[in-house]
């Protein structure tokens, strides 16, 4: 079976699966504000996760995310009958009440999540909008002629997304007047929500106590939250104009009652069009509006506000490692040139000896600076930038930040980073330190620490050599001693070569010597700088991939071959932890091994890429819907699992979309989730 990219690809699905309470709540759903907020949950309703709630505001952009609208809970009146919409599992085992029983359908228009019930003959609609830390929740009637009633409780919450809401602390204060309320806590990071609806609204104060998160439970983590009821209230849902409920931070805004639900249909529209796409309900179209969510504001210490780059929702911020991986595919193929000038901006003003951060803190602290290819993975990006913008004077301004990479590199930097003399290739490492992508720890324990000479970081740095070279001959600047370097590495990178496996080494002059785990590593090498190795060697590696490494929507982090292979990411904190890279399969490093298909010139290339766009477009109603996911299982049939949103997942579709794959595609059949995201000895 085969599928055109043009044809139509609705994000829809039907009454059969929304019915089924473990299929419509293994489907989750993001909107994000472009600040860093969001909102999110499972297509039943049903809270599975600490991060599902209608309204978590970036208090410091795109940090400091506090979850403050935590549902609605409808109730509809048709005649004498009355249907709940909601969905709720409560620590009791029981499930109540049970909205989705009702729900005959669920589809993304655009960003835009939109419920179908069907109720006592009636159709209802909602549909939601999120927006200048503002959330709409829409109601309509498209079938009918009568108004409906619904009736609704609101729960709030006032905690970090990362934390649980408990009976008894930091109980808030409602006031209503004019159908408007404020709740208002005694403290906090967000202490007001200001809601505003077409009804009337009531004042309440009780607790609703027990709900069962059972994602948090499956992970291993506390998950039993409560909910605080600060209104009811009752809407007439007129069946020409409908009815709408605002909740945000801002009064203005709130009861000004914009209709962000067509402010969300014109941003999707814009954000099509600066690709080249007139719809989103295409393979390409679909992953322009995943991508968009992405983006987002990062305020600076001076109080100016650049772009930045979302690595994952719903708990992760911005990465460095994972920004300068997206950005080529998740903004430059988007055709935002210039964001993706102001999000490089942003990482170089950060620099520090030669080191672009890996994480900033959630709490607005100090930068960390632990990783050994964010800063190698800037320069690609700003290669990308400059072919796409031809930007000469832009590459100018980020010129001393990439020759302040090289130089610091070269000389020995922090963390072990540096050239080592008598071979010209790449170290990086200290006990108890994780530098590259592969970073789960348990405790003070590295999984896969990779000290000494990683593969991949020897191709990064060799390709940015050549590209800081070639930036020099741009700029007038002296660029011999890059390109002299970039041929000492090219000669030593043969000790990469491992007869035994047909491939490469992982890493070379290891604590334990040369390390011959089967990894994508290898791939990575191969997609950055083919002509590292010769042809021979380089179908090795790519036959390797093949036969080790690739699954159904991901290539895996380490073949099952090896002992330490972990088939699931399941479990506790630190089982997780342990599989993280030693099994797992990741989205993202498709985009790797399609590149080095094409690189190597093996004529199967545009096969290899419709193989996996086939699987995407199956892959799109699965997990999160319209995005792709972070990680998967190593083993069949390979669940998707981590974030259901992940940028460099999305980025790394967009840039096979953009190498082609042909006219047709061919359908196919949480380590530490980086723990600093989440809280304190939380993963």
């Amino acid at each position: 079976m085969t599928q055109d990219p043009a044809t139509p690809l609705p994000i829809r699905i039907t009454q059969a699966t929304c019915t089924r309470l473990d299929e419509a709540e293994g489907r989750e759903w993001i909107l994000a504000d472009g600040r860093g907020g969001y909102a999110c949950g499972t297509v039943a309703g049903t809270p599975t996760r600490r991060y599902h709630g209608l309204l978590i505001d970036a208090v410091t952009p795109p940090t400091g995310r506090q979850l403050l609208l935590h549902s609605i809970q409808e109730r509809v009146l048709v005649g004498d009958a009355s249907f709940d919409l909601a969905t709720n599992r409560w620590s009791d085992e029981s499930i109540h009440p049970r909205g989705c029983d009702h729900l005959v359908g669920f589809e993304l228009e655009g960003r835009t999540p939109t419920w179908t019930w069907s109720l006592g003959g009636r159709i209802l609609q909602r549909r939601l909008a999120l927006r200048d830390r503002t959330v709409q929740v829409h109601w309509s009637t498209p079938d009918g002629d009568h108004p409906m009633h619904l009736q609704f409780s609101l729960l709030v919450s006032n905690r970090s997304h990362h934390g649980l809401y408990q009976a008894g602390e930091l109980t808030p204060c409602t006031t209503v007047e004019d159908g408007a309320a404020t709740i208002r806590w005694p403290f906090g990071p967000s202490p007001v929500l200001e809601v505003s609806c077409e009804g009337t609204l009531m004042a309440r104060g009780s607790w609703w106590r027990g709900f069962r998160l059972a994602e948090e439970e499956a992970r291993g983590f506390p998950c039993r939250e409560d909910a605080w009821e600060a209104l009811e209230g009752e809407v007439v849902i007129d069946p020409q104009a409908g009815a709408q409920l605002h909740a945000g931070v801002d009064a203005r805004v709130v009861r000004t009652r914009p209709d962000l639900v067509a402010a969300a249909r014109e941003a999707d529209q814009g954000n099509l069009a600066a690709a080249g796409e007139a719809s989103a309900d295409t393979l390409r179209g679909r992953m322009v509006v995943a991508a968009s969510q992405f983006l987002a504001d990062r305020r600076h210490a001076d109080g100016r506000v650049g772009k930045t780059l979302i690595a994952g929702f719903p708990w992760f911020t911005d990465w460095g490692r994972d920004t300068m991986i997206s950005l080529p595919g998740l903004v430059l193929e988007t055709g935002h040139h210039e964001v993706a000038g102001e999000i490089l901006r942003t990482f170089a003003a950060h620099e520090h000896a030669g080191l672009i951060p890996n994480v900033f803190d959630d709490r607005g602290g100090t930068p960390m600076y632990n990783t050994v290819d964010a800063s190698l993975l800037f320069i690609e990006a700003v290669r990308r930038w400059h072919e796409a913008t031809g930007d000469d004077h832009g590459l100018r301004d980020l010129w001393p930040t990439v020759s302040s990479i090289i130089e610091h590199y070269r000389t020995g930097t922090l963390h072990g980073i540096g050239v080592d003399e008598r071979d010209s290739l790449l170290h990086a490492g200290e006990p108890g330190l994780q530098l590259t992508w592969m970073d789960a720890r348990v405790g003070d324990h590295v999984i896969t620490p990779r000290r000494g000479k990683p593969v991949e970081i020897n191709a990064f740095w060799y390709r940015a050599l050549r590209t800081a070279a070639s930036f020099a001959k741009v700029l007038g600047e002296p660029s011999e001693p890059m390109e002299a370097a970039a041929v000492r590495v090219r000669n030593s990178f043969r000790r990469f070569w491992n007869p035994d496996t047909g491939g490469l080494f992982d890493v070379l002059d290891g604590p334990e010597g040369d390390d011959p785990a089967i990894r994508p590593n290898q791939l990575l090498a191969l997609g950055a700088a083919s002509d590292l190795v010769d042809r021979e060697q380089a179908l090795g590696i790519l036959g390797i991939g093949r036969e080790q490494l690739l699954v159904t929507m991901g290539v895996r982090s380490l073949s099952p071959e090896h002992g330490g292979f972990v088939p699931r990411y399941e479990g506790s904190p630190a089982e997780r932890d342990a599989a993280y890279h030693q099994g797992t399969a990741w989205p993202w490093l498709l985009g790797a091994y399609v590149e080095a298909c094409r690189s190597v010139g093996t004529g199967d290339g545009d096969r290899v890429a419709r193989a996996v766009l086939g699987q995407l477009a199956r892959h799109l109603l699965e997990a999160g819907m319209g995005t792709v996911s972070e990680i998967l299982d190593g083993m069949a049939p390979n669940r998707p699992r981590g974030c259901f949103a992940q940028a460099w997942s999305v980025a790394a579709m967009l840039d096979i979309l953009r190498t082609g794959g042909g006219s047709s595609v061919a359908t196919g059949s949480d380590a530490h989730e980086r723990r600093s995201q989440e809280t304190s000895g939380v993963g």
